[in-house]
Order: structure tokens, then sequence, then C-alpha cells
């Protein structure tokens, strides 16, 4: 008699950096522990550390082994060596009688190729989670409370950026001394902290360096110049991304960075009005290249740096800041109900600077909601 053919899931990874691993189970683990899916039942095996925390943390459904018991299960002989992952996986699979495992294509290269070796098919999948493009309830109010956590740490720039005063030389003074963009950037970061989430690589990129999409910012922040303020927390109690940008000038802005400013900003609304179901990201960034083309702010692929518009116009966010789905030129797939998404078009000209402004919102089954609170404003007396 021929024995049914069964095809499971498989994932090994730490679950803090894993976000398709976090998502399939609802636990958060520093270490890597295995997770696997037959036939509709979904299993997780951990260290007996973890045991209690799995337990408690897991989505309803979910069984819990710790390795010790999982052995007992599965007739594992002791001591199994250095290759004791490869044997537990093996031995998982003779006990459940799966030869075949779709693995994402980030499964560890050397793991994978033990498992060849011992016999067990392999399919990657670039999307092996598609369930994470479209936001639960219970998802959309963790990126909300996530984007409250980056509204904290702007409210907490803006509010230094209101008392620092401007010195004769044009240079910006805090308590005292001359505000850094380092300085700025970890006090971002404490306030962040100090309501439950951990922010790293925040942008404060003044002056010209604001420029550059990426660059964090460095150096004594002057008067009268841009300040791309970037902030993309984490929330520790669940895992989800928080994403917000605004521009600000301390003084008075320059009528070219007022102008971009005034254009950015109209991009963004055109791009958010079309925020429905069906639409494509490739039309919601056609509508903001146009505006900037409109508004005479032209973009230029070939300078080194380039210049004007040349990023997408918003990317999905959830587990991970950029995941699917993406407001770009090549996003020929239809928004859903319960993509979330930012919308965050830009300006960069190497001369003065950059203006960028983000908001995050979601897909609901009329148009869209921005869940973004943040005031937009330029100028910070």
């Amino acid at each position: 008699m021929t024995r049914k053919k069964i095809k499971g899931r498989l994932l090994y990874a730490a679950s803090e950096r894993c976000a398709d691993l976090l998502y399939e189970t609802g636990f958060s683990a520093p270490d890597p522990f295995l997770w696997y899916s037959v036939e509709a039942q979904s299993t997780v095996v951990v260290s007996v550390l973890e045991v209690g925390r799995a337990v408690k943390q897991c989505h309803p459904g979910i069984e819990v082994l710790s390795f010790p018991e999982a052995a007992r299960q599965w007739g594992m002989r002791r001591g199994l060596g250095r290759r004791k992952t490869v044997n537990y996986i093996v031995a998982m699979a003779r006990h459940l009688q799966v030869d075949t495992w779709e693995v994402p294509t980030y499964f560890p290269y050397g793991l994978a190729t033990e498992l060849l070796k011992r016999g067990l098919n392999l399919i990657p999948k670039s999307d092996f989670s598609p369930g994470r493009a479209c936001k639960s309830a219970q998802e959309i109010k963790y990126v909300r409370n996530g984007v409250r956590l980056a509204e904290q740490g702007l409210a907490r720039a803006l509010d230094i950026l209101r008392q620092a005063k401007i010195s004769r030389d044009g240079a910006l003074l805090w308590q005292g001394q001359p505000l850094l963009a380092e300085i700025l950037k970890g006090e971002i970061d404490a306030e962040i902290a100090r309501f439950g989430g951990t922010a790293s690589h925040t942008i404060a990129a003044h002056g010209e360096q604001a420029a550059d999409p990426h660059q964090q910012g460095h150096g004594p922040i002057q008067a009268h110049t841009p300040i791309v303020l970037d902030i993309f927390p984490r929330d520790n109690a669940t895992g989800y991304f928080g994403d917000l940008t605004r521009t600000v000038v301390k003084g008075q802005a320059p009528d070219i960075v007022r102008r971009a400013f005034d254009t950015v900003y109209k991009a963004q609304q055109a791009a958010q009005a079309m925020l429905r179901p069906g639409v494509t990201g490739a039309a919601v960034h056609k509508a903001v290249t146009e505006t900037f083309d409109a508004e005479g702010f032209p973009t230029d692929l070939e300078a080194k740096p380039p210049r004007g518009f040349f990023h997408s116009t918003g990317h999905g966010l959830g587990l991970e800041v950029h995941e699917a789905p993406s407001l770009s030129s090549a996003a020929a797939t239809p928004l859903l109900v319960g993509n979330v998404v930012t919308v965050e078009p830009g300006l960069y000209y190497p001369e003065w600077g950059g203006v960028r402004l983000e908001n995050v919102a979601v897909i609901t089954p009329e148009d869209y909601e921005n869940l973004t609170e943040a005031p937009i404003v330029l100028e910070i007396p």
C-alpha cells in the first residue's frame, strides 16, 4: 500500500530576528528553536529554559515540546553530537512520515545541506508567510502602538528644538552646549525606551546631510536648514514596528526648502487619496512622480549622488520595517484590505538638503485609515 504523501512547513531560527517565525508562533525568543506544521497542526520545540514562556506566548493550538520531550517521542538516542539540530529534524520527519518540507529562502544553508544529505526534500519559498501582508484587527492595533512610540520620540525631538537657542553663527545650542545630531537621536531613542519600545538607526539628518535618505546625521545642527527626522521603533511587547518621518527647520526655512516641503506634502496627499483596495502600488507611486514633475522638481538618477525623488513612495509595515506590499513603480499587485503601508515621498538635492514626510495607512474596505497623528509643520520657532 502506497504511503500518503504529506508536505510540511519548517522553520529553525531565533524569532526575535525572524519575522516569519514570530508571526507563525507568537513566541519571541533570542535563541533558535524549531517550528513545524503538518496537516494544520503546529508544534514548537524549544529549550527546557523556554518552555514556560512558550506555553504562555504561543498562539492557541500550538503544541510546545522541550527538546528532551521531543527526543523521547521521536525515539532518539542520546549523544546527538555536533549535528544535534540535524538529528532532531530528521527524527521528527521520520516520526511524522514527512519527507518534503517547505522552508523560507533564508533557511540556514549549512543546515539545509545536511538535511538534503539525509534524504529530506526542501522546497524554498520566497514568501513563506503570505498572511503577514494583510493585517488582522489586532495586528493593526499593534502597528498603531508602534506609530505612537515613534510619535513619542518625535515629540521629544520637537520639544528640544523649541528649547534650543540660535547662536550668532547659526548653530543650535541646547542646555548651553551645541546641539549635535547624535544628542538629538539619543534623546529620541531614550524617550521611546521609556514607553516600552526600541529604536535603532534613528535619522536626524540636517542641512546637506538630508539629501542622503539613509544618512543618520552627525555633528552640530544649524538653524534655518532642513532636519529630516525618521523614527522607526519596535514595540518590545509585540515585535511590531512603527514608522514616522517629519522634516522641520529651526528658525526660518529658505524659499527652496519651503517650496519643496509644500510639494512633498501635496504629493503625499495625492498618494493617500488614491489608497483603496484594487489600486496598485505602481499607480500610487505614479501620482507622486507626476506631482513632482508638475511642480518643477526634476529627478536625475544618473547624477552622483542622485537628485530629486529616487526611492519608492512606501512599503509595508509590520513585524519588519520593510515588508510587503510596496508602493513603487514595480508594484503591480493590487492593494488588499488589511495592507498596512507607509506613504513617504521625498525630494533630495545635495546643494541644500532634503525633505521627506511619512505617514502610515491601513487599507480599509472603502479606502484607507491614516494611523499617524503627528502634526505636519515646517518651522520650529
